[in-house]
């Protein structure tokens, strides 16, 4: 799936969609194979929201970006995370007996992409072999990747403001909170590649990779469930307790 790009929003997706999606590998054309990152797509009726990070950051022990060399701060360019909304053709189920649909991606006016420019810029090709497992293909034979649906993630579902000026995109136990970088990127170019042109001001740099994606989920507390940030491109924000409420 690859970051959206601009468009106005759609017809809601199929319900074969929804829900909270963690993917279990992705094997590229050159037959390497990655099944260590987190990568989650949180997927509402129109709306979505992915968060894509390495499982285990070395940047998590860190205070936050003061705490942070240059290299350390221009590793954390490498996140394809988003968020926009969805657009899926009808699925059909195939003489195989397997249900298949095209999904695009798009930022439309609220969404945010990680990366000003996309690695992946194609349509996925989806296929449903049961309710919980998903299938996605480049059209261009670039990767093949498989998603695993997390229980108790298909409703309820929601996409809010908080008070912080975060989106939050909920679906069942699962949310993916999204706050933008407060500075406009230069041009369109991949983040390490800005970064690059930013030579050792620190300012600049953090201004640029401060732009939140982070993966929570519901856990048992005293008093009802709470939402603990399990990935996110701040990663020392891993392991908090998040308020999830909006206005």
């Amino acid at each position: 799936m690859q970051p959206p790009a601009d468009r106005p929003s759609g017809a809601t997706v199929p319900a074969e969609l929804t829900g909270c999606w963690r993917r279990a590998w992705i094997e590229f054309a050159d037959g390497t194979r990655d099944d260590t990152s987190v990568v989650i797509w949180l997927q509402l009726a129109s709306d979505m929201a992915d968060v894509r990070v390495p499982a285990d950051h070395p940047l998590r022990s860190r205070a936050g970006f003061d705490d942070c060399t240059l290299d350390e701060l221009r590793s954390l360019a490498g996140s394809e995370s988003s968020s926009g909304h969805t657009v899926c053709t009808p699925v059909e189920v195939g003489d195989d007996g397997v249900r298949r649909a095209t999904a695009e991606w798009f930022t439309g006016e609220a969404g945010v992409a990680f990366q000003p420019v996309s690695a992946f810029p194609e349509p996925g090709l989806l296929e449903w072999h049961d309710d919980d497992v998903m299938i996605e293909r480049a059209p261009s034979g670039a990767y093949v990747e498989e998603w695993r649906l997390l229980p108790g993630t298909r409703s309820p579902a929601s996409h809010d403001v908080d008070e912080h000026g975060r989106h939050v995109y909920r679906s069942g136990d699962a949310v993916v909170l999204v706050r933008d970088r407060a500075v406009a990127v230069p041009r369109e170019a991949r983040l390490d590649e800005l970064l690059a042109g930013c030579g050792d001001d620190r300012d600049r740099i953090v201004a640029l990779v401060d732009c939140e994606f982070s993966f929570a989920l519901a856990r048992p507390g005293d008093e009802g469930p709470v939402f603990v940030i399990e990935a996110s491109t701040i990663p020392w924000r891993v392991g908090e307790v998040v308020d999830v409420g909006v206005r």
